[in-house]
């Protein structure tokens, strides 16, 4: 939660549901792990993504650190995972532009959902909500519908470049 009462669920929530509205404009199938304020377990979500036999998964997050200076954005990929490099960098370009936020890079990590997903899967921390300034942003409706935007962008330039056919499984804690 941030300094001004934040909480993480409500923002990836609310930035998930914009990617995927967005998606299914263009006519992409898109599968939320959840749709309301409710706990899905880890486990729960990859099963879901990995019965739904989905082309990418899509994990959109907060980040936070225990200094309010840490700021910017950044996107994950499971350590051994070109594909899953790929997706992350699609994603992150476009998000970083759009927001302005100061572009913290695409790591590897093993995170569950990434590591036990079957298909590509990106990790995405839009901002830093320990920051109050970007707590603020996050709160924001526009900042929302832009990083949305972005994000929704990064995922069809990886569909277009051929890393997989049409299909999405966005992800939100």
């Amino acid at each position: 939660m941030g300094k001004l009462g934040t909480r993480e669920a409500d923002i990836n929530l609310a930035v998930a549901a914009r990617v995927a509205a967005v998606l299914r404009s263009g006519g992409i199938e898109v599968i939320l792990t959840r749709t309301k304020d409710a706990s899905v377990s880890l486990r729960t979500r990859v099963n879901r993504a990995n019965n739904a036999h989905a082309a990418a998964f899509v994990s959109v997050h907060c980040n936070s650190a225990d200094s309010d200076a840490s700021h910017g954005t950044e996107a994950y990929y499971y350590t051994t995972s070109d594909a899953g490099k790929k997706l992350a960098s699609a994603i992150h370009r476009p998000l970083v532009r759009a927001t302005g936020l100061a572009d913290r890079g695409v790591k590897s990590a093993g995170f569950y959902v990434l590591r036990h997903t079957r298909m590509p899967a990106a990790l995405i921390e839009l901002a830093f909500i320990s920051n109050e300034n970007e707590e603020k942003l996050l709160r924001d409706e526009s900042f929302q519908t832009k990083a949305a935007r972005a994000i929704a962008d990064g995922i069809v330039a990886w569909l277009r470049g051929g890393h997989a056919s049409l299909g999405w499984l966005p992800h939100t804690r």
